[in-house]
């Protein structure tokens, strides 16, 4: 199994991988008061990376008030919504290069599952704050 740092840290701490469970356990344990609470927002996210450097990387975010809350490899039990996207697209997407909407209304990110709660996860992911509150994360995230 590959690490997920590289070793390096900055003034923001050390340099993750992406998707690596390193970059992961940073991003639940962001700061809940830099996310916006939504009382509606409560979607269990499964996503199935594909084409990664280690092959297909199945993992998870869970949602409560929009706010992320948990974030993890492997696989979720009861998922709401499951997304199936290449390693580049997630790349694109986390970076600011490419919009929700257009990834789920392309194919790029292909949806199964409760389409209800795609529509809570929309409000999350376009309101612009989710980039805002991982832009730290980002900035010291290695693609």
């Amino acid at each position: 199994m590959t690490t997920g740092t590289t070793g390096t840290t900055g003034s923001a701490g050390p340099r993750l991988r992406f998707l690596s469970g390193e970059y992961l356990a940073a991003l639940e344990s962001l700061a809940s008061a830099s996310q916006p609470n939504m009382p509606a927002v409560n979607v269990r996210l499964q996503f199935h990376a594909t084409d990664t450097p280690e092959g297909r990387v199945d993992y998870y975010l869970l949602i409560e008030k929009g706010v992320i809350v948990r974030a993890g490899r492997g696989e979720l039990d009861r998922a709401d919504l499951a997304i199936t996207a290449t390693y580049r697209d997630l790349v694109d997407f986390q970076t600011g290069e490419l919009h929700a909407a257009t990834a789920f209304v392309t194919g790029q990110f292909a949806v199964a599952g409760d389409k209800a709660k795609l529509l809570e996860l929309m409000l999350v992911l376009q309101s612009g704050s989710y980039h805002r509150f991982t832009a730290d994360l980002s900035a010291r995230t290695i693609w």
